[in-house]
């Protein structure tokens, strides 16, 4: 799997060398009478793109949108200083834009680059002979390589799931036989470490948070009224991440889209101590069904996983409702 950084520094190599052509297609304009008198003939509206004002714009915003990414990228924030609205298109972009260049076959902007600088190169170096155009042709059909040698899956994809399914079975062992309420998912301790409160054989849900504290961490008789287990995003407190002032939303989207692949889009409404979070596309399959009942389904789980790190305060799955390619969970703060 190709890293954050390598993906990182292959786009701004690119971005300076369409920047470096286009000066130099103004460098060569300016100074080549026959391209200009060709243009003027040919192209005409290449004389505005060769513009030296129209370069200077297009290579400022290349170069700022470049700078402010890789700023991002270095610091691992966002641009919450930009204000809710526009923070939460800007970090919705990449989402959008891994939809859009799909993982299922080759996308349709490569075509487009492929084509598009096949028809160019050709054109400018067999028949007009001008080089510098024939050169940004070879550039739109490296870009267009580019993006299909991109890893299909720039996330967690199937083996993460699988590997979270499997730590689920030894909670499921864990539960046995016995029934099983809602668990309530407790904030990391002085470890760490997420675990969650599971009522067994009707014991109460609504414990104090020390009493849920002091549950055992097995099964020590046959009427146990609960036990503490470890969750399977039990240790997301750890991730460097959610160190650095992530948003509810932010941060279901960075495990349950951009980690783990669990679903394509999350979003989270809070009202009160409320917080529904709606899945697309969510991978519910668990195969320990007394997990389901009590952690809930494995997008849930780790949803709540989450609310508990960033809220810091026990958390609770109300119900989860699955509606065609959407599932709607509802959390209930716990004071």
């Amino acid at each position: 799997m190709v890293s954050p950084r390598f993906r990182e520094v292959v786009t701004d190599l690119q971005t300076i060398a369409i920047v470096g052509l286009l000066y130099s297609l103004l460098r060569e304009e300016q100074a080549n009478a026959y391209l200009r008198t060709w243009l003027a003939e040919n192209f005409p509206l290449g004389l505005y793109l060769l513009n030296p004002y129209t370069v200077i714009a297009v290579c400022a915003t290349l170069m700022t949108i470049t700078v402010g990414r890789l700023a991002f990228f270095i610091t691992g924030k966002n641009a919450r200083p930009f204000g809710n609205d526009l923070l939460r298109g800007l970090t919705g972009l990449p989402k959008h834009l891994r939809e859009f260049a799909s993982t299922h076959g080759p996308s349709f902007s490569a075509l487009v680059l492929g084509g598009v600088g096949t028809g160019l190169a050709f054109y400018s170096y067999f028949v007009i002979g001008v080089i510098p155009l024939a050169a940004l042709g070879f550039a739109c059909i490296i870009l267009a390589f580019t993006i299909v040698s991109l890893p299909r899956q720039v996330s967690g994809g199937p083996a993460v799931r699988v590997m979270l399914q499997g730590s689920i079975l030894s909670v499921e062992a864990l539960l046995g036989k016995s029934s099983v309420g809602r668990a309530t998912y407790l904030p990391p301790a002085g470890d760490g470490v997420i675990s969650a409160y599971v009522p067994l054989n009707g014991g109460a849900e609504n414990l104090s948070l020390e009493e849920m504290k002091r549950a055992p961490r097995s099964l020590l008789k046959d009427h146990q009224e609960g036990v503490l287990v470890y969750p399977v995003g039990s240790e997301f407190s750890k991730i460097p991440e959610f160190q650095d002032g992530f948003s509810l939303e932010d941060g279901l989207r960075y495990i349950l889209v951009e980690s783990t692949d669990i679903c394509s889009r999350v979003m989270a409404e809070e009202t009160g101590n409320t917080i529904v979070v709606g899945m697309k596309d969510p991978e519910t399959d668990v195969q320990g069904e007394r997990y389901r009942d009590s952690l809930g389904s494995l997008p849930s789980s780790l949803a709540a996983c989450v609310i508990a790190t960033l809220h810091e305060k026990p958390v609770k799955l109300v119900e989860e409702r699955k509606s065609g390619d959407r599932l709607i969970a509802r959390f209930r703060l716990l004071a």
